[in-house]
């Protein structure tokens, strides 16, 4: 019998070695910014702070040493699912913070073509992430840990310096945060051209 796996969802994940150099200045940057800039995100279920629609910190020169990194792993990303040859281009970004019992409902990132989450600041069980198939719906449902062929769902326990990247049609959500500390991520879209 030939088994063809066909449509890969691809989820990608990388550590910046770097990540303690950069990460108490862009804490610092963000926590500053948390004070004078409006929340964003206007649509959505939970009241995660975050600065989508309300500040791009892609302009942000703070935030250079991180981008530089970012967005080279963004292009190697882009490479591998087939992107060869085309211009890869940061849409927008910005922060999140996720104080206790904060999450996201299910959602994709549709618009954009590849979409990444960089963890800065990630106490122990302040929410994991899931992603969730694209399979048809209706299909009888069997899930068998050792047969990837069954999964539905796949879960991915953060840790500070990982990078996610996937396509931004992956609908994914955020575990609510079960701690009193913040957990801080950043989020970004990018365009192929």
């Amino acid at each position: 019998m030939k088994i063809f796996q066909l449509f890969p969802v691809t989820i990608a994940m990388v550590d910046n070695p770097n990540h303690n150099l950069i990460k108490k200045n862009i804490v610092k940057e963000c926590s500053l910014l948390k004070k004078t800039v409006k929340k964003g995100g206007e649509f959505w279920g939970s009241d995660v702070y975050n600065t989508l629609d309300t500040y791009n910190i892609v302009d942000n020169n703070k935030f250079k040493l991180l981008h530089e990194w970012l967005f080279e792993k963004i292009k190697d990303y882009a490479i591998t699912i087939g992107y060869k040859n085309k211009q890869i281009n940061c849409k927008d970004g910005w922060f999140n913070f996720y104080k206790k019992y904060d999450y996201q409902d299910v959602h994709d990132h549709e618009g954009n073509d590849i979409s990444a989450v960089y963890y800065l600041s990630v106490p122990k069980n302040s929410g994991n992430i899931m992603f969730y198939t694209h399979e048809a719906k209706g299909t009888y449902i069997c899930h068998d840990p050792n047969n990837i062929f069954t999964w539905k769902t796949y879960t991915v326990e953060p840790k500070e310096g990982m990078l996610l990247m996937f396509k931004s049609n992956l609908q994914h959500r955020v575990d609510p945060n079960k701690t009193n500390q913040s957990k801080i991520t950043l989020a970004y879209n990018f365009k192929v051209l």
